[in-house]
């Protein structure tokens, strides 16, 4: 028997007297209960006799609208999901009337919640600028139940797209979230300078632009953040965690900067608390220093550069051997390194050049490589300047950069 699809379901879930129910299923061969020579065993319903509150950590894990049509099972059911802990909405079509008819489910669906406090609430949609209203709604309703984990996770084409959703005026101040994401999100510079996320310990924000004064800010008026990730941002060339004492794990997934060639911009990371540092994904005509990073334990040195054509592929690795050689010199102290694909290679060439790795105070390290034979070399030198070293792992991972 065909069943209903997504969006018929969304589209039918509320009536006006009662929830939605499926058709008559009961022909339906993949319905049928298993057959069981045990009469007694035929009239358990093991799922429906758990206590509630285990019920609803189950649906938590759900996506909201399947966790709603388990209203069909039974009565017991009906309300069941209304006090499920996280609120997970989503839809990656971009078809405008199915994102409109999306809204209208998230709308219907925070009607009918009736739990006081939200544990986890995310939406995930193609946002347009005629959402925004509902949106704000939305972000309304998590705070005002509460929310530990807020996550906007909006779908757009590139980072200053104009229908890009702008945060509310109130999110900027006591918001009770200890986690906030935000992905293709406007940041407010002027808002930003009076931000109070008192309680805001992990942060997330993807393909936005920020300025070094609006991360400072950030950093001033989140007191207890420990763990911050920028993804794909650009706008800033410094990250200082001076302005932030609790901060411990900092993870830069990518950026972007002005210029034509390599090195025109260099992001400057000054973090003498931190703990972790995560250096990853494209770095589009830019590259790293370090300044102050002198509590370093465990360092990922997993960012990518695209290669350049021949001729200037002589010119392109002595300008990235000398940006990566710097990091490793910094990085000589932890005791917990990874190094990822493209750093391993420029490695390689070094070695086969005669120009050794930095000395390395690290036990542990890993690889993330699909390992050949042209990566021998700059393992043999990693192993060489580790003397130290007491595990090495190695991942293999398949490789979509240049292989040299």
């Amino acid at each position: 028997m065909k069943q209903p699809s997504e969006s018929s379901v969304n589209a039918t879930i509320w009536d006006s007297t009662t929830l939605y129910r499926t058709p008559n299923l009961k022909n339906n061969p993949l319905k049928r209960p298993r057959s069981c020579k045990n009469k007694e065993c035929q009239k358990v319903d093991r799922i429906s006799n758990l206590p509630d509150p285990i019920i609803q950590h189950i649906l938590s894990f759900l996506p909201a609208d399947d966790a709603i049509k388990t209203c069909i099972l039974s009565k017991r059911w009906d309300s069941i999901w209304t006090l499920v802990p996280n609120l997970i909405f989503r839809r990656e079509c971009s078809c405008s009337q199915e994102a409109e008819n999306f809204t209208v489910f998230v709308d219907k669906a925070l009607m009918h919640y009736c739990s006081p406090k939200v544990k986890k609430f995310l939406v995930e949609f193609e946002f347009t600028q005629c959402f925004k209203a509902q949106v704000d709604s939305w972000v309304d309703f998590a705070v005002r139940h509460k929310v530990e984990e807020l996550c906007l996770e909006f779908h757009r084409e590139i980072a200053d797209d104009p229908d890009c959703y702008c945060l509310p005026n109130f999110l900027y101040s006591n918001v009770p979230a200890e986690k906030l994401s935000l992905r293709f999100c406007v940041l407010s510079p002027n808002k930003l300078k009076h931000v109070s996320w008192m309680s805001l310990k992990v942060l997330s924000i993807s393909y936005s632009w920020l300025s070094n004064e609006m991360i400072k800010n950030i950093f001033l008026g989140s007191s207890l953040l420990e763990y911050l990730k920028l993804n794909q941002c650009c706008g800033f060339d410094q990250i200082n965690t001076n302005f932030s004492s609790s901060l411990k794990d900092l993870v830069v997934d990518g950026s972007w900067g002005p210029g034509d060639k390599f090195g025109d911009f260099v992001i400057t990371i000054k973090g003498p608390n931190l703990l972790s540092l995560t250096l990853a994904g494209y770095m589009h005509r830019a590259n790293y220093m370090l300044l102050d990073v002198s509590s370093l334990v465990e360092a990922n040195i997993s960012y990518r550069m695209k290669s350049c054509s021949h001729g200037c592929r002589s010119n392109w690795y002595s300008a990235h051997r000398s940006v990566l050689h710097d990091l490793l010199e910094k990085l000589q102290h932890v005791e917990k390194l990874t190094i990822g694909t493209w750093c391993l290679q420029v490695l390689s060439i070094s070695e086969v050049k005669g120009l050794s790795s930095p000395t390395s105070a690290c036990k542990y390290l890993t690889l993330n490589k699909k390992i050949n034979k042209w990566d021998l070399p700059g393992i043999a030198s990693l192993l060489r300047s580790s003397p130290n070293l007491q595990k090495l792992t190695i991942n293999l991972m398949p490789s979509n950069n240049f292989e040299f």
